[in-house]
């Protein structure tokens, strides 16, 4: 078991060594590798805390909505949670409607017109459309990442192979000796770059997924919403 450590010790030193004698092309591959990978992470952590911050508003907004509270009420959370995708919604529907409605002088009841609730709904659906845009932000960028990555490792990968064949020409023989640096660059780009796609991928189609569960809740409630408001129930 104690020869493990220096195994592991020495491995490293070798990949190390390898990289720092690759030739400039390789290096080339790594650093782009390397910074799709950087950023990658950067937008999967940010996405993360952001999706969270946002399910818990929501899950805070959406309680009280479907406990019964009136539009002073919603229009009071809305404001303190001005950062989650209903709070905006709401007020985008408290902007559009008359003066005397939002102060709920009328109180519960008293419905719309049809053109008033036309206005509303369409301004909720047009705050739900820019939410849904910003969640998908920097989406792109994962997906660019899962699909071009696999391919810079392997144009690295066929540099290595060349390398070594090269080579083995050069020096007119195929030991391993030979052709060992060139493969070992190969592979070292081939594993940069599946560690760059495989994180962006799984993390797009979670986070894809997340924005498309969110844009069927925030229909449905701009749907429930609207028909509160049209039967004066709010």
């Amino acid at each position: 078991m104690s020869q493990w450590p220096n195994l592991l010790c020495l491995s490293q030193s070798s990949i190390y060594r390898l990289i720092l004698d690759a030739s400039p092309f390789a290096k080339v591959i790594l650093v782009v590798l390397l910074a799709f990978s950087v950023v990658s992470w950067a937008i999967i952590v940010d996405k993360l805390r952001t999706f969270k911050a946002a399910a818990r508003y929501s899950e805070m907004f959406l309680r009280r909505f479907r406990e019964g509270a009136g539009l002073e009420e919603l229009s009071a959370i809305s404001r303190q949670m001005q950062s989650g995708p209903y709070s905006k919604i709401l007020l985008q529907a408290l902007s559009q409607m008359p003066a005397a409605r939002q102060r709920e002088q009328t109180g519960p009841g008293q419905s719309l017109s049809s053109e008033e609730l036309a206005r509303v709904r369409s301004a909720m659906n047009r705050s739900a459309g820019v939410e849904v845009t910003t969640m998908e932000t920097y989406l792109d960028f994962l997906a660019t990442t899962g699909s071009v990555t696999p391919f810079v490792g392997l144009l690295g990968t066929v540099w290595g192979v060349m390398s070594a064949f090269l080579s083995m020409g050069v020096r007119g023989s195929a030991t391993l000796a030979v052709v060992a640096p060139g493969i070992a660059e190969a592979l070292i780009a081939t594993v940069a770059g599946l560690a760059a796609a495989i994180p962006a991928v799984i993390a797009y189609n979670y986070f894809l997924g997340k924005v498309r569960a969110a844009e069927n809740q925030m229909a449905d409630f701009i749907s429930e919403f609207s028909d509160r408001l049209a039967t004066g129930a709010l």
